[in-house]
């Protein structure tokens, strides 16, 4: 069965919709888990300077742009949110726990952008594949890092003196 253009541009809208509904809770959920953690590291990797939200969301409006329709809005409120409270102790065991929950947004996210990036190449976008690439990697990046921050965690290492970038 064929699908035509119009029913792939229409997901892709849908999806954009969503992905800028997950980059704005994500924003804020890791200015939550800033404020919770333990690990200047964790700080330091869930920054937004870090993790490129303002620029996502900057190529999702581009995106919108080259597809020229209006993307459904997602509300916020609509989104699974990362539940970022946990009993028990403070410290190493709850930034595991928040690392965890950055992980959950950022692999949410991942997985829409690829969608959204087969998509456009199957539309033919000119900009969109290359935008969605970008952040993708980003994402992965921004992954790897969280990955690479639980085993330091795991190990008893921060390498980062404490307090330089909350």
């Amino acid at each position: 069965m064929k699908t035509n253009a119009a029913t792939y541009s229409n997901l892709l809208q849908r999806i954009l919709g969503e992905l800028a509904a997950l980059e704005k809770v994500s924003k804020k959920a890791y200015t939550q888990i800033r404020k919770l953690s333990y690990s200047p590291e964790l700080c330091k990797a869930l920054h937004s300077e870090q993790t490129g939200i303002e620029d996502h969301l900057g190529r999702l409006k581009l995106i919108k742009t080259e597809i020229g329709k209006t993307v459904a809005k997602t509300a916020a409120k609509d989104i699974q949110s990362v539940n970022l409270s946990q009993d028990g102790k403070k410290g190493t065991e709850k930034d595991l726990w928040l690392t965890a929950g950055a992980q959950q947004l950022i692999q949410q996210k991942i997985a829409l952008y690829k969608i959204a990036y087969r998509i456009s190449l199957q539309l033919s976008l000119p900009h969109s594949p290359v935008l969605l690439e970008q952040t993708i990697k980003e994402n992965e990046a921004t992954s790897t890092w969280l990955d690479r921050i639980a085993q330091r965690i795991l190990n008893g290492e921060i390498i980062i003196p404490e307090g330089e970038f909350k």
